[in-house]
């Protein structure tokens, strides 16, 4: 058995372990990305509703001004009844409604958009990771194949216990 031989396994062996390793190492990035990612996701999420909230209670005291100013210029300038006042004042009420829900119906979309996209950045991270994984150890073990078809039959001879050379 050459020292070149048992050099050239060594070597062969010792790059195949650092491939196995820089995959899983590659692995496990991508499931830190994942994960990370999906957090951003729920983030978003999270800013969207307190952004609709300080909308709707925007819209909300839009309305409120509108309805003082609308209420004292109805019943100074035009001396109207009650009941007209009133109704105006209702369908301005009623149309901040509207658009507070409208509001909602759009966060709750993004809401969801968001919840989504958390989980398959979260579940795309993972099944990147097991795939990895996988395929490094595959490529480990075809590399451990090929060293070892590879190695002469002198060497597998002075490696195997109980088969050494009784010359």
């Amino acid at each position: 058995m050459g020292v070149v031989e048992v050099a050239t396994l060594a070597l062969s062996v010792f790059g195949a372990k650092k491939t196995y390793d820089y995959q899983k190492q590659a692995a496990e990035e991508a499931k830190r990305v994942g994960r990370l990612e999906g957090r951003q996701f729920v983030n978003e999420l999270f800013l969207g509703k307190a952004q609709a909230i300080g909308a709707a209670n925007q819209r909300r005291q839009e309305q409120t001004e509108a309805e003082a100013s609308n209420f004292a210029f109805l019943i100074g300038k035009q001396g109207r009844d009650d009941r007209s006042v009133d109704a105006f004042l209702k369908r301005n009420e009623d149309l901040a409604d509207e658009d507070i829900a409208s509001i909602d119906r759009q966060t709750e979309i993004l809401s969801a958009k968001y919840a989504t996209q958390a989980a398959v950045a979260y579940t795309y991270g993972q099944n990147t990771a097991s795939g990895l994984r996988a395929q490094a150890t595959a490529n480990l073990l075809t590399n451990m194949s090929d060293i070892a078809q590879n190695m002469s039959p002198s060497l597998v001879k002075s490696l195997t216990p109980g088969n050494k050379d009784k010359s």
